[in-house]
């Protein structure tokens, strides 16, 4: 079957999975078939997860305090040709839009660790947007891209 901008179509994916790193690979594994079964081309069906698992990734390692539990939830959106993905926590607030960007013209020994996972999410995406609404981190990217014809 031919497929065209009208297959991605307001297609809609949402999960809400508990603050740990097996719910995450999961989660992950479900958005790349997801993006597949719609149409989304390969590379930004990579950037898309890549994204997902940092930020939640950060969430499940800073968001929360010794035996906290936490949620996160994935809400990701195609129309025709953008992908808008949301992803929330409920943990300690953090706005990754203004954290400091890492050194990385220095030698690699010498740079402070952190930092790389945010910088490549705000190069691979159109946009990166946060809000604390509720006690909750809001995150919401985008991705303007070519469906698959």
């Amino acid at each position: 079957m031919e497929q065209n901008e009208a297959d991605v179509q307001c297609a809609k994916f949402e999960r809400t999975i508990e603050a740990g790193i097996e719910p995450l690979i999961e989660v992950m594994e479900q958005l790349e078939a997801f993006c597949s079964a719609a149409g989304v081309p390969e590379p930004v069906t990579v950037q898309l997860n890549l994204v997902l698992e940092e930020l939640a990734t950060n969430a499940i390692k800073y968001g929360y305090g010794a035996g906290e539990q936490g949620q996160i939830g994935v809400c990701l959106t195609l129309n025709g040709g953008r992908a808008s993905l949301t992803v929330t926590d409920d943990g300690n607030e953090f706005d990754p839009t203004v954290a400091p960007s890492p050194d990385i013209h220095s030698k690699l020994e010498e740079r402070a660790i952190g930092g790389l996972g945010i910088l490549l999410v705000m190069r691979m995406m159109d946009s990166v947007c946060y809000q604390r609404r509720d006690g909750t981190n809001v995150v919401a990217v985008s991705k303007t891209f070519a469906p698959l014809q």
